[in-house]
């Protein structure tokens, strides 16, 4: 009885640990503009990749120096994007984020690159009259983009929890009626 009751517990134990040595944390894969690097053009957003599919909770803020740079943070599935609405003055930035993945581990980061525009460019900024409007292609509605079902996170880590409850409710309720 005690050994069938030890070997019960260790599976248990081992079904358990199962779902959780399959959600890795999720780590920064790649980031534009990289780790370091100089911009020498009018940069347009900052986006960042990850190895999982990130919540929409997540943050990211752009910094120079003490002063944050306003963005419009948008999340699709394992990338978050930060649209810059004005152009950059040339100097060192600061990406902070903070993310959720999909495992609900909060992951926190940051790295550093630097805006060297060519003094020509800067002054033509100052000038709007000399600016020409932009005709170049809009971004496609929210609407056109592909449905696909949004299940949180947790989903599958409850349902697990949940068929491992009823499998020891039904394994005691089955031992008692023998």
């Amino acid at each position: 009885m005690k050994k069938m009751l030890l070997s019960f517990i260790l599976l248990l134990i081992m079904v358990i640990q199962l779902p959780l040595s399959a959600f890795a944390h999720s780590e920064l894969e790649s980031s534009t503009p990289a780790e370091g690097e100089k911009v020498t053009t009018d940069l347009e957003a900052v986006v960042l990749t990850f190895s999982t599919k990130i919540e929409s909770l997540s943050t990211m803020t752009l910094k120079n120096g003490d002063k944050e740079i306003p963005l419009q943070i948008s999340i699709e599935d394992d990338q978050m994007t930060g649209a810059i609405n004005n152009p950059l003055e040339n100097g060192n930035y600061t990406v902070v984020y903070k993310i959720i993945g999909a495992d609900s581990h909060v992951i926190e980061g940051n790295y550093t690159f630097s805006v060297d525009r060519p003094e020509q460019d800067q002054a033509q900024e100052e000038n709007p009259e000399d600016k020409k409007e932009d005709t170049g292609e809009q971004a496609l509605p929210d609407t056109e983009k592909k449905d696909q079902p949004k299940n949180p996170s947790y989903f599958a880590p409850l349902t697990i929890g949940l068929v491992i409850v009823i499998a020891i409710v039904s394994f005691f309720a089955f031992r008692r009626k023998r």
